[in-house]
């Protein structure tokens, strides 16, 4: 079970609490703060003279090297680059990453930015038969209107959706 970090505002609770004379199970049980927790920080707050209250202990476990600010920064840019890997992240951030290894920035990315190991598809390009498909289609159609189009959605295989406002004709093929 891991051990719940005690807030500024949960000591002023408990010492508001104890300064209104409640029995320490009380404050436990209505602050939300183990019994011993409530025990110790109503020690320290005798201990300090009763007019300041006890500053949190500090966290145990060693800091983080990466701030807040640096692991925004590197989440704007892979969130506008999917594909950038963490070597390229690291080599385009060298005054903000150059203390920090390769594999920090690694774990950044995957544990503390929710990013997976995978790079982003890469979509392939029109070939060039394709290309040539859709020159052919556009000159053979060039010359229709509007009413054309409109006579033509129903009598071949081609869905049609015009627009009366504009006048836009926008295609869809189907099999029949």
């Amino acid at each position: 079970m891991s051990r719940r970090v005690t807030t500024r505002d949960d000591i002023a609770a408990v010492i508001a609490l104890y300064k209104a004379n409640h029995v320490l199970r009380e404050i436990s049980a209505q602050t939300g703060v183990a019994l011993r927790v409530v025990q110790n920080l109503v020690k320290r707050f005798r201990d300090l003279g009763e007019d300041e209250l006890p500053a949190p202990l500090p966290k145990s476990g060693r800091p983080k090297l990466l701030s807040p600010r640096t692991l925004k920064v590197i989440s704007r840019q892979v969130r506008s680059n999917p594909s950038l890997t963490a070597h390229e992240v690291k080599e385009r951030n060298t005054r903000l990453l150059s203390h920090v290894s390769l594999r920090c920035v690694q774990q950044a990315l995957h544990d503390d930015l929710g990013f997976k190991s995978f790079r982003a598809r890469r979509k392939p390009l029109l070939t060039k038969r394709q290309k040539e498909n859709r020159v052919k289609f556009c000159k053979k159609y060039e010359v229709w209107d509007l009413e054309t189009w409109r006579n033509a959605s129903t009598s071949t295989p081609l869905n049609s959706d015009v627009d009366d406002e504009t006048g836009q004709v926008g295609l869809c093929m189907f099999r029949g």
